[in-house]
């Protein structure tokens, strides 16, 4: 999950320009959400991608529901390795490690989430899945500022075939349920480990290819 410095001012803004309700989501609502997602099974590992002026703000660590385990570059140790980039390099950083991720949670209004969803999606499609159900999918990916059903976050996937490119840039809101989605979307259309050992290792690999 991509947590900026100005999200909240923007995605108010947006709000209000957009005539929309569903693109900022309070803090209970995503940890609610994320903690209801099926792929998930405590324990969890959840990597936070947070902006480095968000790095001492401690809060955004406390809240997450039992079972799951929130940590940021901080808390690995990593700050300084980080530092050592500028920050469009640190970005594309958490953006491999979100991708290599065994769950990525982001938001439908984020560019950031839009172009990993897309690829996750193309990823996917090269395994030889044809639809979108959530049993059958290795990368699934959810959009936390839409609400699912048992109040989960709302699976999201590319839709390739759509001939509108909004539809694979940014903005995409999925009008069905999940389980429509499963029976209708064809695949030609937060970042979560399930340990800690494994997401290390995805974060290493990573930092070795710089």
């Amino acid at each position: 999950m991509k947590i900026e410095k100005d999200w909240m001012i923007h995605c108010k803004k947006l709000e209000q320009r957009s005539n929309v309700s569903n693109i900022c989501s309070s803090k209970e609502e995503i940890t609610t959400r994320v903690a209801n997602i099926p792929a998930l099974k405590p324990p969890a590992i959840l990597y936070l991608a947070v902006a480095n002026e968000l790095l001492e703000d401690d809060s955004i660590l406390n809240g997450w529901k039992q079972g799951m385990h929130p940590i940021d570059k901080k808390r690995l140790g990593l700050t300084a390795t980080y530092k050592k980039h500028p920050y469009l390099i640190q970005a594309a950083i958490d953006y491999e490690v979100c991708l290599r991720s065994d769950v990525f949670v982001g938001n439908t209004y984020s560019t950031f989430s839009s172009l990993l969803v897309l690829e996750r999606t193309q990823k996917t499609l090269k395994t030889g899945v044809s639809h979108a159900c959530r049993n059958n999918i290795r990368w699934p990916s959810y959009a936390y500022n839409i609400g699912g059903e048992s109040n989960n976050p709302h699976i999201w996937m590319t839709n390739l075939s759509d001939s509108n490119l909004q539809a694979i840039r940014y903005k995409y809101i999925p009008k069905k349920s999940n389980n429509e989605i499963c029976r209708q979307l064809p695949l030609t259309s937060i970042a979560v480990a399930e340990t800690a050992t494994g997401f290390c290792s995805q974060l290493s690999g990573v930092l070795d290819g710089l």
